[in-house]
């Protein structure tokens, strides 16, 4: 049986798992910031790291593995294999065809520019993600539902979110990155049939995010949501949320607090919910 780790925030939302398997070597998905390596490695403890797997290029999910091939490419981990696929920053950086090209690039510079900077370091252990690949980490199958589509501009680095499903002996996991509402209909149009899981990890933190659709057809038993707990609770419409934040350019109507997706996830059934803002969530399957 294998052993996962949600990891608690120790930077604002970021997101990080370890997972070990049997036979003792581990998968990582994502990381966290530069100041969750210390926990991150705790969890590792020294094992080989089988799959590195980065959901996508936003900072409280990549600037750690970021920062530790900077500092000394990434000589503090044991990896076999990363696991990824980002946009294409120089293809897009000059596309003013999008929703809103200020947030358009304010995205693309957040993090890709660094983790462009640090590919060499790494390059032999590179595997750009297409949809559909399935890989086997020891006991434990992963396949990758969603990939990067093209097109998809008004939430870009979100929905570029790789979804996958890992298989263990007893039960299956489905991550969904940051994927929003529009990544999650395409992924719902395509692979509605394969999402069904045990466990789901909760997309964007369970704000903001896929649609009620995508995760009836997950029909889950658990919940793992990488949020504190304040985040967790939140409203179905906080504060910010201002009538002019739904009519902007970045075309996020469909867009709510977590309160909205605790009501979806209450319909389907759903009893038990893992939040990482109450610490170190630890799950077998």
């Amino acid at each position: 049986m294998a052993t996962m780790y949600a990891l608690t925030e120790t930077s604002p939302f970021m997101m990080s798992f370890v997972i070990v398997t049997q036979s003792g070597n581990c998968i990582v998905v994502d990381g966290g910031r530069e100041a969750d390596m210390p926990l991150l490695k705790k969890y590792v403890a020294g094992r080989k790291i089988k799959a590195w797997i980065l959901t996508h290029a936003h900072n409280d999910h990549v600037d750690g593995f970021v920062a530790e091939m900077q500092k000394n490419g990434g000589a503090d981990f044991d990896i076999d294999k990363v696991y990824y696929n980002f946009p294409d920053y120089d293809a897009l950086i000059g596309n003013k065809n999008v929703p809103d090209y200020a947030y358009f690039c304010q995205e693309l510079n957040e993090i890709l520019p660094a983790f462009n900077g640090i590919k060499d370091k790494f390059a032999d252990k590179a595997h750009i993600v297409r949809q559909g690949e399935k890989i086997s980490v020891d006991e434990l199958e992963i396949e990758f539902l969603y990939a990067l589509h093209d097109g998809l501009y008004s939430n870009l680095m979100n929905d570029a979110s790789l979804v996958f499903k890992i298989t263990g002996g007893e039960k299956t996991v489905l991550f969904l990155g940051d994927l929003g509402p529009e990544g999650g209909d395409v992924l719902y149009r395509e692979s509605r049939h394969k999402l069904k899981a045990d466990i789901v990890q909760m997309a964007h933190h369970g704000h903001m995010n896929v649609g009620m659709e995508v995760y009836a057809a997950v029909a889950p038993k658990a919940c793992v949501w990488c949020a504190p707990v304040w985040l967790y609770e939140e409203a179905e419409r906080p504060d910010w949320m201002t009538d002019e934040w739904f009519a902007g350019d970045e075309k996020r109507r469909r867009m709510y607090g977590t309160a909205v997706t605790r009501a979806w996830l209450k319909q389907l059934g759903v009893q038990t919910h893992y939040v990482t803002g109450n610490g170190t969530q630890t799950i077998e399957f």
